[in-house]
């Protein structure tokens, strides 16, 4: 498989069926004695042997049919899965099995080198028999080319849509009806800023927005949507990520990319608890309309108060962004969780460690911080000073861990951290081996992770 497409197809939700599963004759085995056993998995209700078809690669399922007369109907009679696993199924073979099978589709997971192999009738058959999980990846030439076909936005049934090195859509003929989209993923593609304006507001139950290596577009992701839960920005190139109208937003996740400045806009989101990785260096924020700068005097409407989950990346051999550090965090009061991943810096400089002796109040450090994890710590005095603030006043904390990197004496860090103590009696200090972070693009679209950053 191409090296493009097969990372492309990494990014993309785990696959429907096993690759691994395998198919078993259900003829009755011969005994010994030249009897027949009994045919347990044969009298099973039809409703059990049809999820377990569902569960087969495409080619194993079809091959049911030939198996005995009590599966002869059940592959035609199950909604179709065009799914092979990892690789996903080719569209010239996903034309037959669907010329091959007359009922509905459930899913589709649609992958291929060569843009000429994609048939345009593959989607409107998709889109006519309400075809409700839909992943495409194609790897034809670049800048991407290939256009998945408008039939897709007519898609009323379609739960999920994932697109993989492709144009998406043009919306300008015909108003997307994605009536039942709940989770809609782009990796390493090309959506046009009108399109993707235009597609949000049409989506009414949609909960996951996500974006993966995105290059030239969406430049800007502007957020009106009464349902959408999580928004996903993955090493990618965008200029603005605004939560201009996001009511239900409770969590706004981005991993950086270098010299990617993106600027992220805060105007209404009163759900939004989960932020991060913020990038002290790259990224600029703004709530409301205040934008927050070293000097800045956080007022109480440049305060977002629902916040309780933060993970900034920082550089601390660089001093300004050690100093936007603290007015970050009093733009989040009532922050319970902070994770901090330390950056090297390439041309790092003495920063004044006594800098955190003039940090006025803040207020979710002395009121509300449970949980600090640093990660990547290489030892610097400065590292170690931001430690050394928390501990002293973060009368809450309950749970402190330290993830020492390279070269870096666990030992001197833990020996220089005990020294400090903590204000909290109840806080547990821990400093271990830097074994790498569970930070993974598929724990941030995971709605069922409380804490994506986990650790």
């Amino acid at each position: 498989m191409d090296e493009t497409l097969a990372a492309v197809l990494s990014y993309l939700p785990p696959p429907a069926v096993s690759s691994s599963a395998s198919l078993s004759s259900p003829f009755p085995a011969a005994s010994p004695d030249g009897s027949e056993e009994e045919d347990r998995i044969g009298r099973l209700p039809d409703a059990i042997l049809r999820n377990i078809v569902s569960r087969l690669p495409t080619k194993d399922a079809a091959r049911t049919a030939v198996l005995s007369s009590r599966w002869r109907h059940l592959w035609t009679s199950t909604p179709l899965v065009l799914d092979d696993g990892a690789a996903g199924f080719a569209p010239a073979a996903a034309a037959a099995a669907l010329a091959s099978h007359p009922g509905p589709v459930r899913s589709a997971r649609l992958a291929s080198s060569q843009d000429p192999e994609v048939d345009a009738s593959v989607f409107t058959s998709l889109a006519a028999r309400g075809v409700e999980d839909l992943l495409v990846a194609v790897n034809g030439s670049w800048p991407v080319e290939w256009r998945v076909p408008s039939d897709v936005l007519g898609c009323a049934a379609l739960e999920r849509l994932w697109i993989g090195l492709c144009q998406f859509p043009d919306t300008s003929g015909a108003a997307p009806a994605l009536l039942s989209l709940q989770e809609l993923g782009i990796v390493h593609s090309t959506v046009q800023d009108r399109d993707l304006h235009a597609l949000i507001p049409r989506c009414p139950v949609l909960e996951t927005l996500a974006f993966a290596l995105s290059q030239d577009y969406p430049r800007y992701v502007h957020i009106w949507s009464a349902s959408l839960r999580c928004v996903v920005i993955w090493k990618s190139m965008l200029r603005e990520v605004h939560l201009d109208d996001a009511p239900n937003v409770d969590r706004l996740l981005v991993e950086p990319i270098a010299d990617a400045a993106t600027h992220i806009k805060i105007i209404k989101a009163p759900k939004l608890k989960i932020l991060g990785y913020f990038d002290v260096g790259l990224h600029q924020l703004k709530i409301g309309n205040t934008v927050i700068k070293i000097d800045t005097k956080v007022k109480p409407s440049a305060m977002v108060r629902t916040l309780r989950t933060l993970a900034l990346k920082v550089q601390f051999g660089v001093e300004d962004q050690v100093k936007l550090v603290p007015t970050l965090l009093k733009c989040f009061p009532c922050l319970e969780t902070l994770y901090i991943m330390s950056v090297p810096s390439e041309t790092p400089v003495n920063v004044d460690i006594e800098f955190w002796d003039q940090v006025g109040f803040t207020e979710c450090v002395y009121s509300h911080l449970k949980k600090l994890v640093i990660e990547a710590v290489r030892g610097e005095d400065s590292e170690l000073a931001f430690a050394k603030f928390v501990m002293e006043r973060a009368q809450m904390l309950e749970d402190m861990r330290v993830f020492v990197d390279g070269s870096c004496s666990r030992d001197v860090v833990l020996s220089h951290l005990s020294s400090e103590g903590c204000v909290s009696a109840d806080a547990t200090v821990l400093v271990e081996r830097h074994d790498g972070t569970p930070w993974t693009f598929q724990r941030a679209i995971d709605l069922s992770q409380s804490d994506p950053f986990g650790c």
